[in-house]
């Protein structure tokens, strides 16, 4: 069985952090790159010590990171060979921890396995553009997750 681990994203995890998003994102097909790789592989790099991270290990490796700003997912990406493993569900889980009071999202059209998963775990869509205000041009939504009153 394999071991999984759910921490807080250390400064010399930053690699393993750019790793996973540039693996992730080229196996989407669909996303422009609109930065050189160098750029890329700085601002992932560096992303534990700019803002709360959170990653998956599995075996041993990073196979999955969580990015948060306040009330807001910037990042949430799984290593292609780790999906479907429950470390994007894990760190979601994470993500209501980390903002019990709800979060906010986006993600693009296309990305049509971000929906299901995000739509199994509660979120709904609040919001569609056209993608004239993201940097890729792409059509999103915009999800969020509240959490559900018990009484």
């Amino acid at each position: 069985m394999s071991k999984v681990e759910i921490a807080r994203a250390r400064s010399a995890e930053g690699a393993g952090v750019a790793t996973v998003y540039l693996i992730a994102t080229a196996k989407l097909g669909f996303l422009p790159r609109r930065h050189t790789a160098a750029d890329m592989w700085h601002h992932f790099s560096t992303m534990p010590t700019q803002q709360e991270t959170w990653v998956a290990i599995l075996n041993g490796r990073i196979a999955a990171f969580l990015a948060m700003s306040p009330d807001w997912i910037d990042h949430l990406y799984v290593h292609p060979r780790a999906q479907s493993t429950g470390l994007g569900t894990a760190l979601l889980t994470q993500a209501k921890r980390s903002a019990p009071r709800g979060f906010q999202l986006w993600t693009f059209r296309q990305n049509k396995g971000a929906q299901r998963f995000y739509e199994r775990h509660g979120l709904m869509i609040a919001e569609r553009t056209d993608g004239g205000r993201n940097e890729e041009h792409l059509a999103d939504l915009r999800y969020v997750w509240r959490p559900t009153k018990t009484l």
